[in-house]
């Protein structure tokens, strides 16, 4: 699949940028097609050099026949920005939200009649083509809409297909889990470095570990419960701190801080409102 038609960038951060990479060395769509825009002037150059496509602050012009638009400013600007071009939008182009906490509703709102939105939570990963993105198609969204989106995403990791009211959710477990991984890490390192390992060492360690077992519950076919059985021996070492684990409440306080960020993203979705 290549999308050959002219789409538009709206805010390009450092995952709007992981996405274009991502387009293009996939062949997905052509740096020809991608016009990025940018607030900040003397980021233009920069910008542009980088992703190899052309980038402007002039949006009403760039929106111009724009069949793919992709919103990539923050959260709390989506309002200002939509305010100031969403009529540039042609009542044809498909908008791409990867804003957290702003739903299709919204955004449909603010522009022009019968336009169809995609909302999609990506996660970080996606600037090393290892992201995880979950989409949900608006009202005006037709399965054809859903489905180019899913094609854009796998491009840079995996894309599965979500309702909306699943989204603070998503974000709970995708969107920020990439922190709590990151979180898990520096705890390991930190308390291998207590032991008496150098910082180097407990990190390497830990970081392949992480790895390794991530790519088991993805290829091995067996669940995370029947692995972790497997890798636990009776009164072994990986036997005693599971123990204190459950003593401590674990798993406990992974649903609860889960359940913190999910109810973080529905009050965003809120304030956006």
């Amino acid at each position: 699949m290549t999308f050959q038609q002219k789409t538009v960038i709206l805010g390009i951060g450092k995952m709007a940028s992981a996405l274009v990479k991502g387009w293009v060395s996939s062949k997905l769509i052509p740096a020809s097609k991608i016009i990025g825009v940018r607030t900040n002037p003397s980021k233009i150059k920069q910008t542009s050099d980088q992703l190899k496509i052309k980038v402007t602050t002039d949006a009403v012009t760039a929106l111009k026949g724009a069949q793919l638009v992709i919103l990539g400013v923050k959260p709390q600007k989506i309002k200002e920005v939509l305010g100031e071009v969403g009529r540039a939008i042609s009542p044809k182009a498909l908008v791409v939200s990867i804003a957290a906490g702003v739903s299709t509703e919204q955004i449909e709102k603010l522009l022009p009649q019968g336009c169809p939105v995609v909302r999609v939570m990506p996660n970080t990963p996606s600037l090393l083509n290892a992201g995880m993105a979950a989409v949900a198609g608006g009202k005006r969204a037709k399965g054809s809409h859903v489905k180019l989106v899913l094609n854009l995403f796998a491009a840079v990791g995996k894309s599965i297909q979500v309702q909306e009211n699943q989204m603070d959710w998503v974000t709970a477990v995708s969107g920020s889990g990439p922190a709590y991984i990151f979180h898990l890490i520096e705890a390991m390192t930190e308390a291998g470095v207590k032991g008496g390992l150098s910082e180097k060492m407990a990190l390497e360690l830990t970081a392949q570990t992480v790895y390794g077992a991530a790519r088991m519950v993805q290829e091995a076919g067996k669940s995370p419960e029947e692995l972790r059985i497997q890798v636990t021996s009776a009164g072994g070492t990986t036997q005693a701190a599971l123990l204190k684990m459950a003593e401590l409440g674990f798993k406990e306080t992974v649903e609860m801080a889960m359940t913190a960020a999910a109810a973080r993203s529905a009050e965003l979705n809120k304030l956006n409102g």
